[in-house]
């Protein structure tokens, strides 16, 4: 009774997740770069820059279906539960792990994302933790993405950049401006035997930012996206 009962939000769920797909990629014609991996069902932890609500939203679109359909965002709880609208989205058409993050409460957020890798879940994770605000490329890392490593070894974390969605929606414009959003996949990585935590975010820090396209010379618009592959 409760399978059936819970159906016909399930099925509004997977309808408002291909709705927001699609503007998604209407605004900012969000794109994949799949540098370093291939765009295959294999559990990943996908850690990524952030400087946008929008940063989740666009990594979730541009996966495939059947990869988005076992990769869950791992989010604030006071952001997605904040209203009822934002209750519906995060838990049910994002499926994310949320966190609570107030000082006072003990969530326990690695045991959360321990579970859900154990349940075969791929992640979203921003290891920042709040949304870069700097001329710095990245905040410092927090040390999730370390210990998530260690205690799951066999999982590839991914570096996975979000480029051009501040320059997309600049401040105060009510145009988008032509350009493209890209979300480039980098190599995998792992913490290795005997790797300290410093030692192991540093390199993890240093292969996200290498994913930056100006890093790379490279400038994304609509006539180089247009621009056959080499």
């Amino acid at each position: 009774m409760t399978d059936l009962a819970s159906l016909p939000r399930r099925i509004a769920a997977r309808a408002v997740g291909h709705a927001l797909a699609f503007v998604a990629r209407f605004i900012t014609a969000v794109r994949a770069d799949w540098r370093g991996i291939e765009p295959v069902a294999k559990q990943r932890v996908y850690y990524a820059n952030h400087v946008s609500n929008g940063d989740m939203p666009m990594i979730w679109t541009v996966l495939p279906g059947h990869m988005r359909r076992q990769t869950r965002p791992v989010a604030a709880a006071d952001y997605w539960l904040k209203n009822k609208l934002r209750a519906f989205v995060g838990p049910e058409v994002f499926n994310c792990v949320l966190i609570d993050r107030r000082p006072e409460v003990d969530d326990k957020p690695l045991d959360k994302i321990i579970e859900a890798l154990d349940e075969g879940s791929s992640l979203i994770i921003f290891p920042e933790g709040n949304r870069n605000m700097t001329d710095d490329p990245l905040l410092p890392f927090k040390s999730g993405l370390y210990n998530m490593g260690k205690a799951r070894p066999h999982v590839d974390l991914v570096p996975t950049w979000v480029a051009n969605l501040n320059e997309i929606m600049p401040k105060g414009e009510i145009i988008p401006l032509p350009l493209i959003c890209t979300v480039t996949f980098g190599a995998p990585i792992h913490v290795e035997e005997g790797e300290s935590k410093d030692a192991f975010l540093k390199r993890a820090a240093d292969a996200l930012v290498a994913l930056a396209p100006e890093n790379r010379d490279e400038i994304v618009t609509p006539e180089r996206a247009a621009e056959p592959a080499p």
